[in-house]
């Protein structure tokens, strides 16, 4: 056999048994660093869970110090006594430090909770210098505390506080408000404040309204951005104004064409209205002849409501009075009777629900029947990114919901919201409960429903019927599913 092979073979005969030795070794280490480190670790924990590395920065710092210090003095094999000297002082620096935390909890109560609420709202990143400062003379603070100076302390403390409800604040700010602030400048920069003043000066406006709102509350956020939103609408209303007032101003025969354009888009709401508008003394009057037309509409819709009101009243009463009569019979009626009287009911509900799963073309919704269930799943209905806002042009949709529902009076309506999986769990949550809410307050306000009978709820990205992991898949998983579950 070649020597090399000899050497080869030897190799791997002598090396698995050094691998297995150090292993070995290596456990022995580890198993006697916990001993002679254990309860110095369980210390250092218990510290940490009393906040001494935040209250009592200078005997938590120590203590990690000499910590350090005696792992290194193991790892060289130094002597076991002067470890166990260097854990000893690390027991009485971590005893101190978590002394003097449990006194800063009760001195500096109010600048810890400053200082959590700043660290919520994210403040080191959206308000870093702010937060930077406040950190320092909460070091400052804490600093005099282990030093025995426990009125320096809290006079510092109360400096920090302040310091770090403003760094609260602006990081709040920075949040809700910060972007329309930057689109304002861009804005400005772009001149739009002179090209379209009016608009400008409203989104200017309703940027100051969230900021009044935000140093009044701090905490009232969503009040806040819905103006913040509404300034952004206006900053994009501003820029479409002022690229049209720029092009005119370059070409003034631009003038007609854009007037023309005005009016035709006039006259087509008008054509719609089934009326032809006349433009030769300006736009008052087509303007004021398309209103005069939607209020008459509105008042027809109001009527209509009205009377399918009373219709809805005087069959609800009908069929009380039918009940009334099917309970003085019951007591004449033979079981059979009954029985064949069950199943005429049981067959004309059977052929509302087939009219209701038939009513819906394939791109407005998909009706399943589970048992006593019926899902009418509208993937006709969409919503802005975002929003719960309910679109007009999707009140056609909703109107054939509700004619769905009064096939079948006698049911419970489940409104259910779902989205995709894009985004936090607690949004998602949010906006799917909002849009169900909609879509019931819709149904509310147009049917006249009793509370009892209808629910909204919203389950987020819980319950996908596609991958997420696709547009058409999460296009798929955000939708409104109505259940009408009809009685036993």
């Amino acid at each position: 056999m070649p020597r090399f092979m000899l050497v080869l073979l030897a190799l791997m005969l002598i090396v698995p048994g050094m691998l297995s030795t150090t292993q070995a070794r290596q456990a022995q280490d580890e198993k006697v660093f916990q001993q002679i480190f254990g309860k110095t670790q369980e210390k250092f924990g218990q510290a940490k869970a009393a906040q001494a590395d935040i209250l009592a920065p200078e005997a938590f710092g120590r203590a990690l110090k000499k910590y350090n210090e005696a792992r290194e003095d193991f790892r060289r094999g130094r002597a076991l006594a002067d470890i166990n000297r260097k854990l000893g002082e690390i027991s009485v620096d971590l005893d101190a430090a978590v002394k003097s935390a449990n006194l800063g909890k009760v001195a500096l109560e109010k600048v810890l909770r400053a200082r959590e609420d700043a660290l919520k709202a994210e403040a080191e990143q959206n308000a870093a210098e702010k937060f930077a400062l406040a950190d320092k003379a909460f070091g400052e603070a804490t600093r005099r505390l282990e030093g025995g100076d426990v009125n320096a302390a809290q006079k510092k403390g109360e400096e920090a506080e302040q310091l770090f409800r403003e760094a609260e604040l602006h990081a709040i700010k920075n949040s809700v408000i910060g972007s329309v602030r930057s689109q304002l400048v861009q804005a400005r920069n772009a001149k739009m404040d002179r090209l379209a003043p009016e608009t400008y000066r409203k989104a200017e406006a309703l940027l100051a309204e969230a900021e009044k709102i935000l140093n009044t509350n701090r905490y009232a956020a969503g009040s806040a951005r819905e103006k913040a939103e509404a300034a952004e609408y206006e900053v994009r209303h501003a820029r479409h104004l002022a690229e049209q007032v720029q092009r005119v101003k370059v070409d003034e025969t631009q003038w007609e064409k854009f007037l023309l354009s005005f009016e035709q888009k006039i006259a087509g709401i008008a054509a719609a209205l089934d009326f032809e508008p006349q433009f030769d003394q300006g736009l008052d009057k087509p303007v004021n002849d398309i209103r005069e037309a939607v209020k008459s509409l509105r008042d027809d819709r109001r009527s209509l409501s009205d009377e399918v009101n009373k219709l809805e009243t005087r069959m609800a009463e009908l069929s009380r009075e039918l009940n009334n009569i099917r309970e003085a019979q019951a007591g004449l009626e033979s079981q059979l009777e009954k029985e064949k009287r069950r199943q005429q009911e049981l067959q004309r509900r059977e052929e509302r629900v087939k009219a209701v799963e038939t009513m819906f073309a394939p791109e407005e919704a998909v009706v399943t029947r589970e048992n006593e269930r019926l899902r009418i799943r509208l993937i006709g209905l969409i919503f802005p990114s975002g929003k719960a806002v309910i679109m007009p042009e999707y009140f056609p949709l909703l109107t054939k919901l509700q004619r769905a529902i009064r096939e079948l009076p006698d049911s419970f309506i489940s409104v259910e919201g779902h989205t995709d999986s894009r985004g936090d769990d607690a949004n998602n949550q949010r906006i799917s409960t909002e849009r169900a809410l909609s879509v019931q307050q819709y149904l509310v306000a147009n049917m006249n429903l009793p509370a009892n009978r209808i629910q909204a709820v919203g389950f987020g990205e819980n319950f996908p019927i596609a991958s997420n992991d696709s547009e058409e898949g999460r296009a798929r998983n955000r939708r409104i599913e109505v259940v009408l579950t009809l009685p036993q």
